[in-house]
């Protein structure tokens, strides 16, 4: 299978440098890449190519095979071969391998073509040395270190290794002589992947090929040897692969460090060290970054590592039992001690200690749930601990509560906070009444997510009074959904105050999660006043600050991804829309929320535009799968989903009714145009409950003119010439309760 690079050959025709060095790990296409790069420039010049197999060479050895592939006696000296390539003399051999022509590639290459032959006595001299071994003797680095500093300008050294080698590289750098390419450049970008996927398993679905990307993040090998295999067991093929290309090169220590890497999260040479006292752990981890096998950095936690999520996978049943237990355990008193309590946490459930486990849930900071990709992991734990332990204490309950009512499972998150009347009174009234506020708090959530207004406002109201600095999040909590409440309510300027001083708080708190998230809702109010520009510039920023995208899901840009498609469908792109949504999806594919059915709507929506009202009720009806499946209460779902269907009645059927507003006519009148703005339809709101012009333009803050141009748009849109008849087109298509 040929996959084009395009972008890498690009890079090295544009640097001509005296080193051009790929160190990558094994199946990251670097001979491949080599190959499409020779087959590619002018048909001149020599190239002489050494397949050396990562084996150990001595320098007598290599010095022989390369005298004798530059048409020199074997015997040369190595100083006499520096001495011709320094020449400038013509070489009468084009290539050179093992086999006597140029090499095809390994499994772990995307595949190449045969190599170009032919050579022109004036051209440059390209010396290849593919699979450079990881260890070399000192004289034989010292002859490259000679060999790259000859002063012949035709001369080029390509080459392909799994570790660094040991040369003056930064001399090489300063003078502009090197051009490295690493993992990361030379793993596939997405739309390689998509393509090398489209060629080898073309119906593998968007869920697959996430996971499979997550999974792989990009390495070449990983995808093809995964592809059409059940994702949930290893690869058979990946492991034998992994035995050969990878295994087979470590030590016995350094095989038995991957085994437990295999089974942690985070990794990192001082955590090794403690984890596998007096073994040195330290070393063998560092020389297992330094020949390449497969432990990357974190994503922005600098000095943290982890394995490859396939190689992991494939490697972990090289470790387990007591053993395995032993070092979880081990590792549960580490990460804890370092901060990274999740992680101590999930590492004690998988050694089967439960107790332990909720224990650790304990010191979780209680903010921690909001960025969301913590909500699944959360959610999980509820599902491997015993009831009893999540409700020893108010502070686990607290967390659980919040879950369930982040989650949508209002039921369950009632009687949860039923329990922390339990703990009360406290003998302290101090510590008494801050438990009840905290209590208020998440019961003020938990009325608003079920519609009652009066209620959530009355309660959040007063958990205000009695909250001090250390229950910031249950201030942010409360005041976002006063906030929320004032949106559905019209009393935008309220909800502004409310949502400014949120920022503040999660600003002062220094919760960038929390800011991102009121900043959702700003954006929500700003559409609210149909102030879309503003909307899409705050958006815009939210997102710039979460890229590069993640290599695991993450529910939160998936969040603002919804939006973004939102707003695009507003102006009307639903192509674009779709496209953003659907990334969107791909980011909380493991989560179970309310938000996740906005997309699912947004969808709908657009395929109802589109004239398509199967694939919409399609749609509807995988997101009442979804969210019955999440155990979401079904008051969060069934009536946006009820509101929608009606609007694709509305669209695709007639209306016949006697207040009906629309009526279509017999594919050259144009259908009514349901897409108000939101200005627009906070305007037809007011006008809705029977407030007057002036009172509309008071509420919104617009002149009488602006509304009645606000009015006569919306009458416009859905074909009515009177208000009555607005209203009631409005309540028919979904757009009014």
């Amino acid at each position: 299978m040929f996959v084009p690079r395009p972008h890498l050959i690009d890079a090295l025709e544009g640097k001509q440098c005296r080193l051009q060095l790929l160190c990558a790990p094994a199946g990251y296409g670097k001979t491949s890449l080599l190959q499409q790069y020779l087959q590619g420039i002018a048909p001149q010049g020599a190239v002489v190519w050494m397949a050396l197999g990562g084996q150990r060479l001595t320098l007598e050895r290599f010095i022989a095979t390369l005298a004798g592939a530059l048409g020199l006696p074997v015997d040369t000296a190595p100083d006499g071969v520096l001495a011709f390539l320094d020449s400038g003399l013509s070489v009468p051999v084009t290539s050179l391998s093992r086999a006597g022509s140029l090499p095809q590639g390994d499994e772990g290459n995307c595949g190449s073509e045969p190599a170009r032959e032919g050579a022109n006595e004036s051209s440059p001299i390209r010396l290849v040395f593919d699979d450079l071994p990881v260890d070399m003797p000192d004289d034989l680095n010292h002859w490259f270190d000679q060999l790259l500093s000859l002063k012949n300008p035709q001369m080029q050294v390509l080459v392909t290794c799994r570790q660094r080698p040991d040369w003056n590289l930064p001399r090489l750098m300063l003078t502009g002589q090197l051009l490295e390419f690493g993992a990361r450049q030379l793993a596939l970008r997405p739309d390689e992947f998509e393509s090398l996927i489209d060629a080898l398993a073309p119906h593998t679905d968007a869920l697959a090929r996430g996971i499979l990307w997550q999974e792989t993040g990009g390495w070449c090998a990983g995808v093809r040897l995964s592809l059409s295999l059940d994702h949930a067991q290893p690869s058979p093929l990946l492991g034998q692969y992994l035995e050969r290309e990878l295994l087979s090169r470590l030590s016995d220590e350094q095989r038995e460090v991957m085994g437990g890497l295999a089974h942690l999260s985070r990794v990192r040479a001082d955590f090794c060290e403690q984890l596998w006292e007096g073994r040195q752990a330290a070393r063998v981890f560092n020389s297992l970054l330094e020949c390449q096998a497969f432990v990357f950095p974190l994503e922005q936690q600098p000095g943290w590592f982890r394995l490859l999520p396939a190689v992991a996978q494939t490697l972990q049943s090289h470790l387990s039992g007591a053993p395995l237990n032993r070092l979880r355990l081990r590792a549960c008193q580490l990460l804890s001690v370092l901060g990274h309590v999740d992680d101590a946490v999930e590492q004690a459930l998988c050694a089967d200690q439960p107790e332990v486990a909720a224990n650790y849930m304990e010191r979780l900071w209680l903010s921690w749930i909001l960025s969301e990709r913590h909500l699944s992991k959360l959610m999980d734990w509820r599902e491997r601990i015993e009831p009893q332990l999540l409700h020893s204490s108010p502070r686990l309950i607290y967390l659980c509560a919040k879950a369930l009512l982040f989650s949508g499972r209002l039921d369950e998150a009632a009687e949860c906070l039923a329990r922390l009347g339990h703990f009360l009174p406290l003998p302290d009234p101090v510590r008494n009444q801050r438990l009840l506020a905290n209590w208020q708090a998440l019961f003020g959530t938990l009325q608003a997510l079920r519609g009652h207004t009066g209620p959530a406002r009355l309660h959040c109201r007063a958990a205000l009074d009695y909250l001090v600095g250390e229950d910031w999040l249950s201030v942010l909590l409360c005041h976002c959904i006063l906030a929320r409440v004032a949106m559905e309510t019209g009393d935008l300027a309220q909800a502004q105050t409310l949502l400014d001083q949120s920022l503040e708080l999660a600003r002062r708190q220094g919760s960038h999660e929390s800011e991102v998230l009121v900043n959702a809702d700003r954006v929500r109010l700003m559409m609210l006043r149909g102030q879309s520009g503003f909307a899409q510039a705050l958006l815009r920023t939210e997102l710039d600050r979460l890229a590069p995208v993640p290599s695991q899901p993450y529910p939160l840009l998936g969040r603002l991804l919804f939006l973004r498609g939102e707003l695009l469908l507003q102006q009307g792109h639903c192509s674009e829309a779709e496209v953003v949504i659907q990334a969107g999806l791909l980011q909380v594919r493991d989560c179970c929320a309310p938000f996740v059915l906005n997309a699912y709507l947004l969808l709908a929506e657009i395929a109802s535009r589109n004239h398509d009202p199967v694939k919409a009720h399609l749609l509807l009806h995988e997101a009442e799968r979804r969210m019955q499946w999440g155990k979401i209460d079904s008051a969060l779902y069934q009536a946006p989903i009820a509101r929608q269907k009606e609007r694709i009645l509305a669209r695709e059927q007639p209306a016949e009714t006697g207040q009906a507003s629309v009526t279509r006519l017999s594919t050259g009148v144009p259908d009514y145009q349901d897409d108000l703005t939101p200005r627009e339809v906070s305007v037809l709101k007011l006008l809705a409950e029977g407030m007057s012009v002036r009172e509309v333009g008071s509420r919104l803050f617009i002149s009488e003119n602006t509304v009645k141009t606000h009015a006569k748009n919306i009458n416009v849109k859905l074909g009515a010439c009177r208000r009555t008849q607005a209203i009631n087109s409005a309540k028919a298509m979904g757009i009014l309760a």
